[in-house]
């Protein structure tokens, strides 16, 4: 089972399973695969695996230097397959009697590990602890903000539909602050009238949530900072680093949008008002089956739990009034003026084949906003799976950028 931390008697347990994996056939003849092994194991063991990425590994143990560059050397993709190929292979000879199994999802760095036996699967690991404080707008709204993980500062700014708490647990948002606060100290909050913020402000609007923004900033305290903006939230995001280049050091957007459906073309703005038409109908029923529509549109590859979960996370985190308020605004927003002035390094990230924000949106983001990066990922999720290579991809894009920008 995979924790983020091991006790002394398990550690033993898994150095003693190395010992026999070293001395196997398997790995003898098989070049770096076991030193390779052999790092990824005891960076879990020390509680960094959640760090390894592409240019860590390439360097310590494939003998590269720091000039490494993931996008034109594929070395460390290829020896994760080929570490993968060895695992299954041992396990279905030498190791087929071993109590311990140390497996490599794919897709990930940070190896699984059950001390339950053959053939168990190794659970994920709890999101990390966070500390949860509000603060108030100039407006006096309250905002429930969070501290979680440690190093560099990262701001995320919030997104339609979230919970500071329902969401740190649950399925579908639960790796992206697990792996995001073990980089950085990890800084969300709930917009106002969503999650454990108030639901009572009379305005909701994009300046209100830029007065949210501001005020967590300040609450926070920390003068400069990686900021983060998903979905909704890459318009509050380009909008501070506009007006405060000073204060962010880096630019994140992930499956943003600098323009709403009903500033875009009449056909989107007509999807718009069915939507707006779907949440005023559906949002409050006890059933699943409007706020279903949304779940497949944000993940149309989910499981049944991550639907379940998805539709848990819809009623928690507001009311059916404050939810199309909210989605009513969203569609209204038009930042690209704002990004032309923006002066601080910037990546931005997008799922190519996803459904809610056109890959159009990420092209114009990135083609207006001076130097930006553009990075495509392979997968038809908004919220991408933790199980999908793109998941991985789009956190060791992310790594990468804050080190070197």
């Amino acid at each position: 089972m995979a924790k983020t931390a091991w006790t002394v008697e398990q550690k033993s347990t898994i150095e003693a399973e190395l010992e026999r994996m070293a001395g196997s056939a398997v790995f003898t003849n098989a070049g770096r695969m076991f030193p390779l092994l052999q790092y990824l194991v005891r960076a879990e063991l020390e509680g960094t695996a959640t760090r390894l990425n592409q240019h860590r590994i390439a360097i310590d143990v494939l003998g590269r230097d720091e000039r490494f560059d993931p996008g034109t050397d594929s070395i460390v993709r290829v020896d994760m397959g080929r570490l993968r190929s060895k695992l299954r292979e041992y396990y279905a000879t030498d190791g087929s009697g071993d109590s311990v199994v140390i497996g490599l999802p794919k897709g990930r760095y940070r190896p699984s590990i059950d001390l339950g036996g053959v053939g168990g699967e190794a659970q994920s690991a709890p999101a990390p602890k966070q500390e949860i404080s509000f603060c108030r707008t100039q407006d006096g709204t309250g905002i429930a903000w969070s501290v979680s993980g440690s190093g560099y500062p990262l701001i995320k700014a919030a997104n339609w539909m979230s919970h500071l708490e329902y969401d740190h647990q649950s399925p579908i948002w639960r790796h992206w602050w697990t792996e995001l606060a073990g980089r950085f100290e990890l800084i969300r909050y709930d917009e106002r009238n969503c999650g454990l913020s108030d639901w009572d402000a009379e305005d909701i609007s994009f300046s209100a949530w830029l007065q949210d923004f501001d005020a967590v900033v300040e609450a926070a305290g920390r003068d400069r900072f990686a900021l983060l903006g998903i979905s909704q939230g890459a318009s509050v995001a380009i909008d501070y680093a506009a007006r405060h280049p000073e204060r962010v050091s880096h630019l994140i957007l992930y499956g943003g949008f600098v323009q709403g459906r009903h500033r875009r073309d009449s056909k989107e703005a007509e999807e718009a008002k069915v939507l707006e038409q779907l949440i005023r109908v559906g949002w409050g029923q006890t059933h699943g089956a409007f706020r279903q529509v949304f779940g497949s549109m944000f993940m149309p590859e989910g499981t049944a739990e991550q639907f379940r979960y998805f539709d848990d996370l819809q009623r928690a985190t507001s009311s059916p009034d404050n939810a199309e308020k909210i989605f009513r605004v969203s569609q209204t927003i038009d930042v690209a003026a704002r990004c032309q002035h923006i002066r601080v390094p910037t990546l931005v990230l997008h799922a190519r084949n996803e459904i809610v924000i056109p890959f159009s949106q990420a092209r114009l983001m990135a083609s207006t906003i001076p130097g930006a990066k553009l990075v495509p990922l392979d997968s038809r999720n908004h919220l991408i799976m933790e199980h999908e290579p793109a998941w991985r991809h789009f956190l060791d894009e992310v790594g990468e950028f804050v080190r070197h920008a």
